[in-house]
């Protein structure tokens, strides 16, 4: 089957994620597979790794600019026209609409599947998340074939749809995937939160948490990372600062994922503290990596983490002083939970997701 897959996503071009997903996607001989992406990267080297596997892909100028609505409708029938495509892959509601009008305003495009996998519906703003529900749900039940979600969490969100809906992790980078035993050094804690800094991921609450926990506990060799980039960052160094905990907390900055890789493993636990995840990449990362995992019950956590067993569940800064001051007592425990996620790392391959995405095209032709 001909599929159409877009690649990039609104400011970001070409993504880190969706790359690894489309390369995943060309390997199954079930699949003839065209990518489509806008101008940029989101990290350098993605078009060359595309272009090193002999992967399509064919560049839309303006594609994540939300302009030119009318000439980017024009690129994609052509597109269409030109790969006899059957199946279109989007990621975001603009990519649905140029889609959607392509297909319904020009009548040979009505043999045309859409699959949307939903990625984001302004989850970490309560009032907003609501307006862009009702507005997502209406256009996916009037226009998508099949609707991808990534956790049960946003299966409950869009309940209403859940006719059209099936379940797919996100698959993990291929080189997140040790080999041999899982190596782990747990003399100190050492954890890690890759996010950017805004509003709902709330760095704030691990900083003060492990800012108090090092006061009670004496604990001079404990250290948190906290890589990205954002609005909030500047704040949250003052914040750092202010609480006397600058030798044990560190701003890496923005990394790549190599970089992201490398210090994931340098760490023993993963920690996520955001109001709201659709997956959950930081906790995937971590369970892949055979880390320890200490988290809100957001994205994907709730389904893969027993509390005690292979993570950590916390929801306030008392309740994440508590679990630190436990582990912190007792070290051995990062790497008992760590190896149960090691063990199981599998779930969040790209050959797993792969599979289960071919079951979902070959719907299709039923």
């Amino acid at each position: 089957m001909r599929l159409l897959f877009f690649a990039s996503d609104y400011k970001i071009g070409l993504s880190a994620v969706l790359v690894d997903q489309l390369i995943a996607l060309n390997k199954k001989e079930v699949l003839s597979v065209c990518a489509v992406a806008g101008e940029k990267e989101q990290e350098f080297g993605l078009t060359q790794k595309l272009q090193d596997l002999h992967v399509r892909i064919k560049r839309i100028p303006g594609l994540d600019r939300h302009a030119v609505f009318f000439r980017l409708v024009a690129s994609i029938v052509k597109i269409v026209d030109e790969e006899n495509i059957e199946i279109v892959h989007v990621q975001n509601n603009w990519q649905l609409a140029l889609v959607v009008f392509a297909k319904y305003f020009r009548i040979k495009f009505n043999r045309i599947k859409i699959i949307y996998t939903i990625h984001g519906f302004r989850n970490n703003h309560p009032v907003k998340s609501i307006i862009a529900r009702i507005i997502i749900g209406l256009f996916l039940f009037l226009f998508a074939n099949k609707i991808i979600y990534m956790s049960e969490y946003v299966r409950r969100k869009f309940a209403l749809l859940s006719f059209k809906m099936q379940k797919i992790y996100l698959g993990i980078e291929d080189s997140f995937f040790d080999k041999g035993e899982n190596g782990i050094d747990c003399k100190c804690l050492k954890m890690v939160f890759p996010a950017q800094f805004r509003h709902g991921k709330n760095q704030d609450m691990i900083i003060k948490a492990f800012s108090r926990y090092i006061k009670e506990s004496g604990d001079k060799e404990a250290e948190l990372y906290l890589p990205g980039s954002g609005e909030l960052k500047e704040g949250y160094e003052k914040l750092v600062n202010e609480l006397g905990a600058a030798d044990h907390v560190f701003f890496p900055g923005q990394l790549s994922k190599k970089e992201i890789k490398d210090l994931y493993r340098s760490c023993n636990i993963g920690i996520v503290a955001s109001n709201s995840e659709t997956f959950g990449q930081s906790i995937a990362e971590s369970f892949v990596l055979g880390r320890c995992i200490i988290t809100r019950a957001v994205g994907v956590a709730s389904e893969i983490i027993e509390e005690g067993v292979n993570g950590f569940f916390f929801n306030s800064e008392n309740e994440l002083v508590n679990i630190l001051s436990y582990l912190g007592k007792s070290k051995a425990r990062i790497a008992e939970t760590g190896n149960i996620n090691f063990m199981q790392r599998d779930l969040f391959s790209w050959e797993n997701h792969s599979s289960k995405y071919i079951d979902l095209i070959l719907g299709f032709a039923k």
